[in-house]
C-alpha cells in the first residue's frame, strides 16, 4: 500500500507520533486513543504508521479512514482528499467505501475559499457527492450528500451572482452581467441574495431591451418576495431604464472583481 513519503517522515519524526516499538494491535488502540482525545494530526500519523506494519490486518480499512477522518478534522484538507481518495480508489468493495467517497466531497468543500477566490473545489466537491449518489444509490448519507450538494450549488451560484455585479456596477456590461445572473439562478441560490439576483436580472433585461424576459423575472420576484426591498423597487420604478450611471438598487462603489 502506497503512503505518501512526507507523511511517513512526520510520523518518523514528530516526538509526539507514535511510538515505533508498538505491536500492531497496540498501535492501533494507540491511534484510536489519540484520535477519541482529538488529537487528530498525531491520531491520523498512528493509523498511517499501522497499515505499513500490518497491511493485511482486517482493521486496514477503518485505519485508512480514520486517517483521512484524522486528517480532515486537524484541518489538513487536502492530505485528507488524498487519503481518502486512496480508500475510495483502492478499496471499492469496503463497508466503508460509501463513507470514503463522501468524505471526498466533504474535504473539498472544507478546502473552498470565499467565493472571490476560485471555485474549483466547490466544483469537486459537487462532483464527488454525485458520484456518491451514482456509485452508492442506497447509501444512507444520501441525505447528508444532497445538503452538501444544496450547499455547494449555493456557493457557486453566489460567485456568478457576484461576477454579474461586477459586470454590472463597475463594467456597465448588461449582457455579460446577464450571461452569470442566468448562470446563478441556475445553480440554486440561496434566498439570502436570491430577491437581488431578481431585481438586477429585472434590470438587466429591461436595459437590452428583453421585456418578455423582464417580465417573467418580474413576476417572480414580485410572487416570491413581494415584501422584500427589492420588490419595492421594482413597483416604485416601473418606467424606462437609464442609459448612463447606475441602476437604482445597484452599488456601483468597492466592488472588486473575483477571480474567474
Amino acid at each position: 500500500m502506497a503512503i505518501s513519503a512526507t507523511v511517513l517522515t512526520l510520523a518518523a519524526c514528530a516526538g509526539s507520533g507514535p511510538p515505533s516499538d508498538l505491536e500492531p494491535a497496540d498501535l492501533f488502540q494507540w491511534a484510536q486513543d489519540r484520535f477519541d482525545a482529538e488529537e487528530y494530526r498525531n491520531a491520523a500519523q498512528g493509523f498511517l504508521a499501522f497499515m505499513l506494519r500490518d497491511p493485511l490486518n482486517p482493521l486496514v480499512d477503518s485505519a485508512q479512514y480514520l486517517a483521512a477522518e484524522g486528517q480532515l478534522r486537524a484541518g489538513n484538507e487536502l492530505d485528507a482528499v488524498e487519503e481518502f481518495r486512496r480508500m475510495a480508489t483502492n478499496r471499492p468493495n469496503s463497508p466503508l467505501a460509501d463513507e470514503a467517497q463522501f468524505g471526498l466531497c466533504r474535504a473539498y468543500l472544507a478546502a473552498s475559499p470565499g467565493v472571490t477566490l476560485s471555485q474549483e473545489f466547490t466544483r469537486r466537491a459537487l462532483e464527488e457527492c454525485e458520484r456518491l449518489l451514482q456509485f452508492f444509490p442506497t447509501t444512507p448519507l444520501r441525505e447528508q450528500a444532497e445538503s452538501l450538494m444544496a450547499d455547494a450549488r449555493a456557493k457557486l451560484a453566489e460567485k456568478s451572482y457576484e461576477i454579474g455585479k461586477y459586470y454590472q456596477d463597475r463594467l456597465r456590461l448588461p449582457e455579460a452581467a446577464i450571461v452569470y445572473f442566468e448562470k446563478a439562478l441556475a445553480e440554486e441560490p440561496t434566498e439570502q441574495f436570491l430577491p437581488d439576483l431578481l431585481w438586477r436580472l429585472y434590470r438587466g433585461y429591461r436595459r437590452v431591451g428583453f421585456e418578455t424576459e423582464a417580465g417573467t423575472i418580474r413576476e417572480r420576484l414580485l410572487s416570491e418576495f413581494p415584501d422584500s426591498e427589492e420588490a419595492g423597487l421594482l413597483v416604485a420604478e416601473e418606467g424606462p431604464v437609464a442609459e448612463d450611471g447606475p441602476v437604482a438598487g445597484e452599488n456601483p462603489a468597492g466592488n472588486v472583481p473575483p477571480t474567474r
